[in-house]
């Protein structure tokens, strides 16, 4: 994956769910979209994991549904993701962002649905390839 690829940042988010809302929202980590793969994804960093990558891909059911893995092989045209570790949704009744779970450990965060200005400093490395 390149620069290029990137298209959009999204704020990643922890605290907990009432109705419509989040409370006590803290700012966990960054997605970004990734486009140019026969299908589009996110790559995942979350600040208490700052070596790890992850990646949610929607499901291919196309329901508002994903899939978060921990690793992505292959070709960046046509990449195969393997182990999952989590899953996310788009909830009916939240409308500003995306729940993402971790199966371990067990915590529910939330990204953003509305892009940021993107940034490279925590991502890249000076080669371009993922830190």
């Amino acid at each position: 994956m390149n620069k290029s690829q990137i298209n959009a940042r999204f704020h990643i988010y922890t605290g907990y769910r009432e109705g419509g809302k989040i409370l006590n929202e803290l700012q966990a980590g960054e997605a970004y979209g990734v486009e140019g793969s026969k299908r589009s994804y996110y790559v995942i960093k979350m600040w208490a994991f700052p070596k790890e990558v992850f990646f949610l891909c929607p499901n291919k059911n196309d329901d508002g549904s994903f899939t978060l893995f921990a690793k992505k092989i292959g070709e960046e045209v046509d990449p195969t993701f393997r182990r999952p570790v989590g899953f996310g949704f788009v909830s009916k009744d939240l409308k500003q962002h995306l729940e993402i779970q971790f199966t371990f450990p067990r915590q529910r965060v939330f990204m953003s649905l509305f892009p940021d200005k993107v940034t490279f400093d925590s991502l890249f490395g000076a080669d371009g390839g993922v830190a």
